[in-house]
């Protein structure tokens, strides 16, 4: 059963990373092109798609506890601590950043006339596809995969 679950909370996650991860750098470049349809469109996409990596999120932190209890592991260990952290990382990113800007990406794309992008427009696809911010949001992914797979400090 541990096998099992662990690969259930691996493939959650995994769907969550791919989704956020994959949304913000496709906002990005699609963002460069300053085409306002594709922008629109895309973001449209992109809002719908949050409520399923956070469902992904929420039900890989579930089946991660489940799983860690099934195999005996003690919570309290460092490594699994970081996870929590990280973790609080992501979500902290997404509802704190990601969420709010692409809604307002959307509301400025919206206003835009289709041949050119207002200034407001051009304004938040610069925020929005800040390259640091990127990088950040990353690596906070990265660092995720990278404690649950080596399991340091423990």
């Amino acid at each position: 059963m541990y096998e099992i679950l662990k690969f259930l909370h691996v493939l959650a996650m995994f769907t969550a990373t791919t989704i956020f991860v994959g949304n913000g750098y496709l906002l990005a470049v699609i963002g460069r092109s300053r085409d306002v349809v594709a922008i629109r469109q895309s973001v449209k996409a992109s809002l719908k798609l949050n409520p399923v990596g956070g469902a992904a999120v929420t039900i890989g932190v579930i089946l991660g506890f489940i799983t860690a209890l099934n195999g005996n592991l003690d919570l309290t260990q460092t490594w699994l601590i970081l996870g929590y952290v990280l973790t609080a990382g992501v979500f902290a990113m997404g509802l704190g950043y990601w969420t709010p800007k692409s809604k307002a990406l959307l509301e400025a794309a919206e206003a835009s006339p289709v041949e050119e992008p207002t200034a407001e427009l051009s304004q938040r696809l610069v925020r929005l596809g800040n390259p640091v911010i990127l990088v950040f949001d990353t690596l906070l992914w990265a660092s995720i995969i990278f404690v649950m797979v080596t399991k340091p400090f423990s």
